[in-house]
């Protein structure tokens, strides 16, 4: 679990302090003492709700972290992990001061505080015996590989969590439906990723629901994304639903499994290789990880990054109940996005970079730890 929080960490202060573009020569602010006690916070929401979400998983994995080492005082460890984690976020708001491209403020480590505080609390609620006795057994769930990938299919149908709520959002999200294009590529991934959502939700909950429960999971997730800002709910995700039900209430469970890892690999080449127009020339490789993601539209680009890091899941978690191995999983995985990522050297218009092997190799690790601490 050490390892995995030391990720997180690696994670959070690579995305804070892209692109690594230092001037060393730039000042700190003359006043630095205002600067420092200046709580008063001026942001949109989208961007206050990323400072806390970004710190979350630096809470729940730290707190977990203490536990699994059964540290003596843990009280104590916890509070010291909360005064380093705020420290930390501090120590990456000054260093974006040499960051030409950032805005630095110290009012988003206060804000990144919150993100560790609700990581606690989602901690706790996983782990404490006592906490889950109050709760009903269909809705107890633990820290498994199949939460991981039910964490990262809501994280990205739902980016980017700004709920509005209003007849006229509802109106809007009617009206992108309607004037929506329908897509082949689209459309097979919604029946991939519902079908995944269907499978993943069960197992969390250790409860097989019937078509009727589904159906209405199902409308009640749609009907939220309708009220979220910028939800692109069209056609292809509208008709894609039934077949994922259907698949999901009447194939068997082996097939299933098969069927959701094969077309996530099918889909994977097919997002990554498309239209297969071959060259002689070889593409120039990009070695910053993750560098298409952190430049141009940020809520493009964290959308596309989270429906890949879904994909990737979705592929490793299933072919690791297929083989009922994730660490066979996690090697073929990993060794099926190297040989992706080198063929886009010969593919007109790609561009391989490091991005997607470094996901496969943090999904393959942690679906391995989750699945050794799961009950």
């Amino acid at each position: 679990m050490r390892l995995i929080w030391y990720i997180v960490i690696l994670f959070i202060a690579y995305g804070s302090l892209y692109p690594f573009d230092f001037e060393m020569g730039r000042a700190l602010p003359e006043d630095f003492s205002k600067w420092l006690f200046s709580w008063h916070h001026r942001t949109i929401r989208s961007d206050l709700i990323a400072n806390i979400l970004l710190f979350i998983p630096y809470g729940f994995f730290s707190a977990l972290t203490i536990k699994e080492e059964k540290r003596q005082w843990p009280l104590l460890w916890l509070v010291m992990t909360f005064i380093g984690g705020f420290l930390f976020a501090l120590f990456l708001q000054l260093l974006q001061f040499y960051l030409p491209s950032r805005i630095p403020e110290a009012a988003d480590a206060l804000t990144n505080t919150i993100g560790i505080l609700i990581g606690f609390a989602i901690a706790g609620f996983t782990n404490s015996k006592r906490v889950q006795r109050l709760i009903p057994r269909g809705l107890r769930f633990q820290l498994t590989p199949a939460l991981l990938v039910l964490v990262l299919w809501l994280a990205w149908q739902f980016f980017p969590y700004i709920p509005v709520f209003e007849s006229k959002q509802f109106g809007d999200g009617l009206d992108q439906i309607v004037k929506s294009s329908w897509s082949l590529e689209l459309w097979l991934e919604r029946v991939l990723f519902w079908m995944v959502f269907y499978y993943v939700l069960e197992r969390v909950v250790a409860k097989k629901y019937n078509v009727s429960v589904i159906i209405g999971i199902t409308l009640f997730v749609l009907i939220i994304k309708l009220a979220m800002y910028r939800s692109y709910l069209g056609w292809s995700e509208i008709s894609a639903v039934p077949l994922a039900i259907l698949l999901h209430a009447y194939l068997g469970h082996g097939f299933r499994v098969a069927l959701i890892a094969v077309g996530a690999a099918v889909l994977f080449i097919w997002q990554n290789l498309f239209p297969w127009q071959w060259q002689t020339a070889l593409n120039s490789f990009e070695w910053m990880p993750f560098d298409n993601f952190l430049t141009g539209s940020t809520w493009h680009n964290l959308s596309a990054l989270l429906r890949e890091s879904l994909l990737l899941a979705s592929f490793g978690y299933f072919l690791g109940k297929w083989l009922s191995s994730y660490r066979t999983a996690g090697i073929v995985l990993t060794l099926f996005v190297v040989v992706v990522t080198a063929l886009q050297f010969f593919i007109v218009g790609k561009q391989p970079d490091s991005t997607s092997i470094i996901m496969a190799l943090v999904l393959a690790t942690l679906f391995q730890r989750l699945a050794r601490i799961a009950p």
